[in-house]
């Protein structure tokens, strides 16, 4: 059955290696179709709950990455590459998570309006040329300072999604981008630990799950060392957590299923 399944571990290593079994051993077969392929998967929506994130191993002996490769993804998340405007894709979780373009004026609107008139109306009461005043924020920023001004805030949330973009598939402007794979990050200190919770909407578990979540764990430590707590568990949630089927025979034999 296609059904919410959960991975608990004490290391990041250890969660990736239980989660690659289940994966294909229990995964639901499911087509994608994509602009740049179309492959079969094996699919579940997946929670992993790790407690000890920084115990070793933080990357399995058995993934296709090392540690520093992983070291120089995680640092390209945290503080960019500088040169965001070369990646092949047409955005990067670090300008989505700490150069976002928000609008001043969508921020103050009303939620609700009965009419494209009654909203222009709106607009021009907060911006009299009915213009949008964008701002790029940098949301881990703020979230340091919300968290270290009051460390008991339920409410710090770092999401990377632009809905009118990004709900835009086939528009003209989408017909060969992408949108990101991670939506959320929503940090909780509870007794003195800061604990990660991430939410993603696809996640390819095999090649690209290890430097994930070593770099979202990275960003937990950055972020509780910066308000002065320790670290706690990490929470992965992947709505779609796959393995492509060019990869099924390589999986099988590491782990001589």
């Amino acid at each position: 059955m296609y059904e919410t399944k959960l991975i608990e571990s004490k290391t990041l290593g250890e969660a990736w290696e239980k989660a690659c079994v289940l994966i294909m051993t229990e995964g639901h077969p499911r087509y994608v179709e994509a602009p740049e392929y179309k492959i079969e998967t094996k699919d579940l929506p997946l929670i992993i709950k790790v407690s000890d994130p920084f115990l070793e191993p933080r990357i399995s002996p058995k993934a296709n990455t090392n540690r520093d490769q992983a070291d120089d993804y995680s640092r390209k998340f945290i503080f960019g590459s500088g040169k965001e405007n070369e990646n092949s894709f047409d955005y990067t979780y670090y300008s989505r998570l700490r150069c976002y373009p928000d609008c001043k004026v969508r921020a103050f609107l009303p939620s609700v309006t009965e009419s494209e008139e009654e909203l222009e109306q709106e607009v021009r009461k907060i911006s009299p040329d009915g213009k949008c005043v964008v701002e790029r924020i940098d949301q881990l920023d703020k979230a340091i300072k919300i968290l270290k001004k009051d460390p008991t805030r339920r409410t710090v949330v770092m999401h990377t999604w632009i809905p009118y973009r990004d709900l835009m598939k086939f528009g003209p402007k989408r017909e060969n981008t992408s949108s990101p794979c991670v939506l959320l990050f929503y940090p909780q200190i509870v007794d003195g630990k800061l604990h990660m919770f991430v939410v993603m909407k696809t996640n390819d578990l095999y090649n690209a799950w290890p430097e994930n979540a070593y770099a979202f764990t990275n960003l937990q430590k950055y972020m509780a060392d910066e308000v002065g707590v320790e670290t706690g568990t990490y929470t992965h949630f992947a709505v779609s957590m796959h393995i492509y089927q060019d990869m099924y025979q390589e999986v099988n034999k590491k782990f001589n299923l």
